[in-house]
This record gives structure tokens, C-alpha cells and sequence, in this order.
């Protein structure tokens, strides 16, 4: 019997990660990454005004101002040892550079899915619930059932809210779970028919605008229980819920860069060459990085649940 032929490509097929472009798109603290705890201060009441004052002197109050922290958490990921002859000789693509690649790449899903988690709101002011047709597409990754739809009439109370605070209209940003725009939004008439007829000029991974917000997308953001006031699920760092429930929510965020904020610090990367015991390399990183919203009243930021 004559023998075949066996072709290896020099290139490896990588694993695919999130899109977290929406890192960027948050206040810059990158600066105080060395810091453990950075402190935001916040502004005391404004002062009350009078019109045609009757009586001197006016009364005289002071401002109490007050102070927002964050704290810087580390992130290791785990040593993955190369051992020499087998893993480096007699391969056909570089798995050292695709094991450095897929540190960097894994360490900014974490990040990413931890700065989601920290900027989300808590509390019934700062959420809208879902009004849509109920519907068994978009769930949580462990939610059963049905869920109602998000509509233009839930962002716009959205916007509404951040109208209220005063809140900067321009660069504004909607982060939606994909699943939820792919089936839902895509759905309604008026976003589908604007979709296909494409976009100009659109920021950098901006997929739409719809009420003024840049509507952005990632297959996950962050997930709500099912309490009457739903409350944020804590995340493992691959963005699942740590707790999932049949009864949980997804959830978008319409919030404005200026008060949201991320430090994140430059990836170290260790490599120890050649170690006796193991035959090989032992390649590992960390990263420093903290992230919080910018006022204790949560001001600029909405969570569009799931109902």
C-alpha cells in the first residue's frame, strides 16, 4: 500500500474572543493604575436660589462634599509551560507567539466583562424593563422561557432619563447583548430597513443610532436576576453569570462615557526559558485594572432589562 501524503498549514487556528472595543468608549484612569484605590470626588448640593430677597444677610450654608473609590484588582492568568522538542521543533506554526496572543487576548475578555459588571446601575431609577412581545429568543445562558422584547419605546425612556440629569447628548452609547439586537431590535421595521440601506461615517464599532445613542453590540454585556428590582448577577471572568438561574435577565446599558470609568495598566507578560524540570518555558501574564462609575447616585448610566 503506498503512503499518503499529510500537509500541516503553518498557520493555527486561533480561538475567537469578544468584541471590546467598548473598553475605550469610558473615562481614561489609566494613568492611576499604580495606585491601589482611586478616590472620586463628589460635588455637595447646589445652592438654593432666591428671587427678590426680602432680608439681609442671606443665610449662609456650606457645601459637604463627599467621595466615590475604586479599587485596583489584579488579574493572573494561568502559567502554560512549552516544552522544548515536541511543542517547538517539530511544529508548523509558533505556538509561543499563539499562546502570548491568546494571554493578551483572554486577559482584555476579563477585563472587559468585569468593567461591564462595575458600571452597571442597581436600583428601580435607574432601569427600564423590557415592553416587547414575549419571545423565546435572547436569554440569559441559563434562562428558560420567554422574555419580553426590547423596544424603540424602552430606549427612548432611556434617553429620557439621561435627558433628566442633564446628561450630555452627544456620545452616548447603547451596548447590546448581540443575540438581543440580532433577533429584536433587527425585528423592527424602521431599524431594519435603516440597516439595509447601510451606514457612513459611523465610529468604530458602531453598528447603528437609534435616539441618539451610538448603538453598540457584544455577544455578552450583563445579566439582572428576577427579583421585582432586578438585581446585577456577579460574573465569572468569562462574563457568565457565577450563580445562573432559569429566571434570569439579560440587560443593556445606555450610558455616557464621561461617567463611566476604566484604569487599566500594560500586560505584563513573565517567561521563564528553559526550566531543568520541566523541559521547557513557562509562560504566564498579569494585568492590573479597575473600573466604576463616576457618581455614587449612578447619574449617566440605565439598565434596560429583560421583563
Amino acid at each position: 500500500m503506498a503512503l499518503q501524503k499529510e500537509q500541516w498549514l503553518s498557520d493555527i487556528q486561533e480561538n475567537l474572543f469578544k468584541d471590546n472595543a467598548i473598553i475605550n468608549r469610558a473615562t481614561n484612569h489609566d494613568g492611576f493604575v499604580n495606585y491601589k484605590t482611586v478616590h472620586v470626588p463628589q460635588a455637595g448640593a447646589n445652592p438654593t436660589i432666591t428671587k427678590n430677597l426680602g432680608s439681609f444677610p442671606a443665610s449662609i450654608v456650606q457645601r459637604t462634599d463627599s467621595e466615590l473609590t475604586y479599587s485596583m484588582d489584579t488579574y493572573y492568568v494561568q502559567p502554560i509551560h512549552i516544552e522544548a522538542g515536541q511543542e517547538t521543533a517539530f511544529l508548523s506554526y509558533d505556538k509561543r507567539m499563539s499562546i502570548l496572543n491568546q494571554h493578551v487576548q483572554t486577559l482584555e475578555d476579563a477585563l472587559t466583562n468585569n468593567a461591564l459588571y462595575k458600571w452597571a446601575p442597581s436600583g428601580a431609577t435607574r432601569q427600564v424593563r423590557t415592553t416587547g412581545t414575549a419571545t423565546g429568543n435572547a436569554l440569559a445562558p441559563s434562562a428558560t422561557g420567554t422574555r419580553n422584547a426590547i423596544t424603540l419605546a424602552d430606549i427612548l425612556k432611556a434617553k429620557s432619563i439621561l435627558d433628566s440629569e442633564n446628561v450630555p447628548a452627544a456620545g452616548r452609547i447603547l451596548l447590546l447583548p448581540s443575540d438581543m439586537y440580532n433577533a429584536q431590535l433587527l425585528a423592527i421595521a424602521d431599524i431594519y430597513q435603516a440597516q439595509s440601506y447601510g451606514q457612513s461615517a459611523l465610529p468604530s464599532g458602531v453598528v447603528t443610532r437609534i435616539h441618539g445613542f451610538d448603538v453598540m453590540i457584544r455577544s455578552t454585556v450583563v445579566v439582572y436576576d428576577a427579583t421585582a428590582t432586578p438585581v446585577i448577577k456577579a460574573i465569572n471572568d468569562s462574563g457568565t453569570p457565577s450563580s445562573a438561574a432559569a429566571t434570569d435577565n439579560l440587560a443593556a446599558l445606555a450610558y455616557h462615557p464621561n461617567f463611566v470609568a476604566k484604569a487599566m495598566g500594560s500586560t505584563e507578560v513573565f517567561i521563564t526559558e528553559q526550566v531543568a524540570e520541566f523541559y521547557g518555558s513557562i509562560v504566564s501574564a498579569l494585568q492590573l485594572f479597575g473600573a466604576s462609575k463616576m457618581r455614587t447616585t449612578q447619574t449617566g448610566v440605565v439598565a434596560i432589562v429583560q421583563a
